[in-house]
């Protein structure tokens, strides 16, 4: 494994390809808030899949311009055979189907970003790289992994996240139970060491 920044899809970042293991900024919240018996169990029971995960990537899809294709399943229920059946074949294409409502919510979520200037101006397209994978050595013999949502050539890293609330009053709360603080230290970290930011 040879430090560096690298193009890779999601599902490989996710699997970890460093040979024995590496921290994320997830692994290292937990080893610092939970113990190192939660951090073993996570890496030994994968999290399931959850609606919530679709509706992020759909939000990246829209605003990076990075991931699957969405697909519209255009059906007011999503329990019945037939459109499990297609909802299933999507995925098996590598698409991401969506409910017509959460296709709408992520479009006014872009389309929003788009509008607010300083958020334009940090997402503009070609201002960056989308999605890019870093791997660096934290000490030795540990590896630590960080995923830029978006690299600015100015260095910048961008994380688009989003939130049930942007109220000013909910938003300390958010990044606190997510860690994303932490989170942004980690990533710092991993552009320093690669003499990216």
């Amino acid at each position: 494994m040879t430090p560096g920044a690298y193009d890779i899809p999601a599902d490989v970042y996710h699997a970890d390809p460093v040979p024995g293991g590496s921290l994320s900024s997830t692994g290292v919240r937990r080893l610092a808030t939970k113990s190192p018996a939660t951090f073993r169990w996570h890496l030994d029971n994968p999290q399931p899949y959850k609606a919530a995960f679709d509706f992020g990537t759909a939000a990246h899809k829209l605003v990076l311009d990075d991931g699957p294709e969405l697909v519209v399943v255009d059906a007011d229920r999503w329990d019945t055979k037939t459109v499990k059946a297609e909802v299933a074949a999507i995925r098996a294409e590598g698409k991401l189907p969506l409910k017509q409502a959460a296709f709408d919510q992520v479009q006014a979520m872009a389309a929003a970003l788009r509008d607010d200037p300083e958020a334009a101006e940090l997402l503009e397209p070609g201002s960056g790289t989308a999605e890019l994978s870093l791997f660096w050595e934290v000490e030795d013999g540990v590896w630590g992994r960080a995923r830029y949502d978006w690299l600015r050539h100015d260095g910048r890293g961008v994380d688009y996240k989003s939130t049930r609330s942007a109220h000013p009053n909910d938003l300390p709360k958010a990044v606190h139970d997510y860690g994303y603080h932490q989170q942004q230290e980690w990533y710092t970290d991993g552009g320093l060491a690669l003499g990216l930011v």
